[in-house]
């Protein structure tokens, strides 16, 4: 920015009077051209008013746009092209979008600045370059109250020649306002080529003959449309002739005649011919049809018999007009607009800054969020709540849908052991196929390219979407694997923190391949191919394989703890292979392997593949060892607690200057995992995180359980990140995820315990404390004058963000609030006594 500007800011930023500032706008003549509007003519238009509109614009010596803008003005008086005209922009009006700076971090304020109607206006005339050609804008007028710009105006064809660029006061002056040099370019910028005449000028004919065409359709219904009358009479004298006359004029419209004696008049049969249809088909079968082709590239999104098929395929076309649209005003508004709202008012200083880019996320109708939710619950959980906001629908729970592996039932009671060996029940549970499920992921991919392509994304950031996707893929198939208790159990916790950590170091990965792949392919088209091919790979076939192994080693480790609990029956483990034409060689030279269960550090599968299992057996240790392992994949995951090994290619890939902040940026992944677990709370339930704290889970649930009661509100147990520093932990959602309270159970001789409590739960931005009191032997005025001194400190209030408090004793539990607190309103404590 030049010097001039950022006095400009600096200066404009300390006036004690921002009225002054706007008054000076007001007043100011010298930066605003003179131009003198025109009255719109509606005259029929021909041919040849379009051959001498487009000469005059494109006279090398002396151009004028006046005769061209005005024929351009009676094409648009055509609805039809004019609805798919508004199709075009009212579809970037209503896209989503963002204000980043250089670290992608957005800005709500500046997106509020641009809410108003002349960011509409702006879209409107940026867009209709593409149909009118070169169009220039204003941007003068500012609101003397709010310092905000009021309006942007379009500066009429026939008042600036684009090939020198002057605003002239009347159509034919050869002189006026350079609005390209100082004095004016901070208030006017052109769109569109000097010389670009706009889609319009390739409309033209075919809007003329569909005006041509409808002109003679309406003399068509003038003449016949009306059937004639006829009154024959005999009588020849001239009074009963004017009598009939007179009588036939009151029918106004039809045309008629009177005849005498046999004087006939023959009309001819037209209805044979089918007019109509002749008409019909110029109009609509044509004319309608060329038009919406040339503007919104087919015909199916206007044509009320198109085929399912062809109008999915034609939106798709579509769909590329109005990405190419987004990008043109993208690049107006960074490159034209953003600059010159700096320098027109201090508000919109900090534009400087931030660029506008589109969001790309798909939003869906109410019909299409409900078919979405029912295509997606197969395969993943859902928030209740949300669905019932979003459709207002009376939701109570989420039901098991059908499609998912079935889980294999809880083992029976375990048979009697034979002399020699036993097959575990479960030995081929983890062996499923999972696939991923093909949902709408051309958004979060198109997003994912664009902030790498601009710079706005590093490797170590990770990708939430990604990350989501791969951990639940991950999850689900180790759910399967292990069976019934996945979600209770302490082993299968610690084996989704691994797969968190594997989903990380994924995301990781995928986004430095796409990264440094940007170099190879210099062009934008080439690189966004490449890249959605690389993200497919990663999504599809890789995920594949490893949703597999997860299944099977999770299958595996369940296998192994009732192993451990068996080997005082069963004291070693022999290694079996399918024993098939499908065992490779590699593996099968592990074929009768026997160790004690102990010394099994690493268990099947070895490798993405394996099919190898364990067999319990009283056989002595024959001595071999495994061969041919693969320690990038095999381990005991129910010894180390991890699917995937620390070897893996995805974790050795981390650059160790990365490892801490992918770490902590992982652990914040969290927050966005499902709550799979859940258990009933009368009429509600809890929520329980797949990555709740396993330290206190089961008060947490307790406690949880007897406030959701109480709420008569289900209650989320949200997870426990550890790695991110300074992220607070609050352990409980109050019907809803995101409306914080904290478990604070009090320990015996605990003097401070409100206070201190309550001031550790609003640093972690609680709106509401639980507190569990079991151990407190006081009586209620103690209890009282405690509670208070955790809402008022010396005459001050304290802890202001909390709103109330949740005191449980003995599964009793009672609601204080901050006002009952401030006047001494105690009374509920009495029921805790009871």
């Amino acid at each position: 920015m030049e010097f001039k500007d950022r006095f400009y800011n600096a200066i404009s930023a300390l006036l004690p009077n921002n009225k002054i500032f706007a008054e000076y706008y007001k007043r100011s003549t010298g930066n605003r051209a003179e131009w003198k509007r025109q009255a719109n003519t509606l005259q029929a238009k021909e041919i040849k008013d379009w051959k001498t509109g487009v000469m005059t614009a494109t006279d090398p010596e002396n151009p004028r746009r006046g005769d061209l803008m005005r024929f351009y003005q009676g094409l648009l008086l055509d609805n039809h092209l004019a609805s798919v005209i508004d199709t075009r922009i009212l579809r970037v009006q209503r896209s989503s979008f963002k204000l980043i700076d250089d670290r992608g971090t957005e800005n709500d304020a500046l997106k509020q600045l641009l809410e108003r109607p002349w960011f509409e206006d702006l879209i409107r005339l940026v867009l209709m370059s593409r149909f009118q050609g070169a169009t220039l804008i204003e941007m003068f007028d500012i609101n003397a109250e709010t310092l905000e710009l009021e309006r942007v105006d379009e500066i009429p064809q026939s008042n600036f020649i684009a090939q020198k660029g002057l605003v002239i006061k009347e159509e034919y002056d050869d002189s006026g306002a350079d609005y390209r040099t100082d004095a004016f370019a901070d208030c006017y910028f052109q769109v569109g080529g000097d010389w670009d005449l706009g889609m319009l000028n390739q409309l033209a004919m075919i809007v003329l003959a569909k005006k041509l065409g409808l002109g003679s359709w309406m003399s068509y219904v003038d003449k016949y449309g009306i059937p004639p009358i006829f009154a024959i009479t005999d009588r020849m004298d001239t009074g009963r002739r004017d009598e009939l006359f007179e009588m036939l004029s009151s029918f106004r419209q039809n045309m008629f005649a009177v005849l005498q004696g046999n004087e006939k008049i023959e009309v001819p049969r037209i209805s044979e011919t089918n007019p109509h249809q002749v008409f019909l088909s110029l109009i609509d079968g044509v004319c309608n049809k060329e038009i919406s082709k040339r503007v919104l590239g087919g015909t199916a999104t206007t044509d009320e018999k198109s085929f399912v098929g062809s109008a999915e395929v034609q939106e798709r076309v579509a769909a590329d007009r109005h990405e190419a649209d987004k990008l043109l005003f993208r690049y107006v508004f960074n490159t034209q607009v953003r600059r010159r709202l700096v320098r027109t008012s201090s508000v919109y200083k900090d534009f400087e800054k931030y660029q506008l880019v589109w969001d790309n996320q798909e939003t869906l109708n109410i019909n299409g969020y409900i078919d979405g939710v029912q295509k997606l619950s197969q395969f993943f959980d859902f928030d209740v709540e949300e669905i019932r906001s979003r459709t207002g629908l009376p939701v109570t729970g989420i039901k098991q849908m059908s499609g998912l592996p079935a889980l294999p039932p809880e083992p029976a009671e375990p048979p009697k052991p034979g002399p020699q060996k036993k097959k575990p029940d479960a030995s081929l549970r983890g062996r499923f196929d999972y696939c991923i499920f093909a949902a709408a992921w051309d958004a979060a991919t198109e997003r994912l390219v664009e902030q790498i392509l601009s710079g706005n994304v590093k490797a170590s950031d990770l990708n939430r979407d990604l990350v989501l996707k791969y951990y639940t893929a991950l999850n689900e198939a180790a759910r399967g694997g292990w069976g019934k208790g996945y979600f209770e159990e302490e082993l299968p916790r610690r084996l989704r923190e691994n797969l968190l950590k594997f989903a990380g170091a994924k995301s990781y990965g995928l986004i430095r391949k796409m990264t440094d792949m940007k170099d190879v392919y210099p062009d934008r088209d080439a690189f966004t191919d490449a890249a959605k091919k690389m993200i497919d790979l990663h999504n599809e076939t890789y995920q594949n394989v490893e949703n597999r192994f997860a299944a099977n080693s999770a299958g595996s480790a369940r296998d192994f703890g009732q192993y451990v609990k068996d080997a005082d029956i069963y004291p070693c483990l022999k290694n079996r292979t399918m024993a098939d034409a499908n065992v490779r060689p590699a593996h099968a030279v592990n074929e009768g392997v026997i160790k004690p269960v102990s010394e099994w550090t690493q268990t099947p599968p070895y490798d993405p593949g394996c099919r190898c299992w364990l067999e319990q057996t009283t056989e002595k240790p024959n001595g071999r060892s495994l061969n041919n392992i693969d320690g990038r994949w095999a381990n005991n995951p129910a010894i180390s607690g991890e699917l995937f090994v620390g070897r893996h290619s995805y974790f050795t890939n981390i650059d160790r200057q990365d490892a801490r902040e992918v770490a902590a940026n992982t652990d914040l992944m969290k927050e966005f995992m499902p709550y799979s677990r859940q258990v009933k709370a009368g009429e509600n339930s809890v929520f329980i995180n797949d990555f709740a704290d396993l330290n206190d889970l089961k008060p947490n649930i307790d406690a949880a359980g007897i406030v959701a009661e109480f709420l008569e509100k289900d209650v989320y147990i949200r997870p426990h990140i550890a790695i991110a520093h300074g992220h607070p932990n609050p352990e409980f959602g109050i019907g809803r995820q995101n409306i914080l309270a904290d478990l604070k159970t009090m320990a015996e001789g605990s003097e401070n315990f409100f206070r201190s409590r309550m001031k550790s739960a609003y640093r972690q931005n609680c709106k509401i404390v639980v507190m569990n009191i079991d151990s407190y032997k006081g009586d209620a005025v103690k209890l009282a004058a405690k509670i208070k001194d955790g809402f008022v400190r010396h005459g001050k209030q304290v802890n202001t963000g909390i709103d109330k408090i949740l005191i449980i004793r003995n599964e009793k539990v009672i609601r204080i609030t901050r006002k009952q607190a401030l006047r001494g309103a105690f009374k509920e404590l009495e029921k805790l006594n009871k």
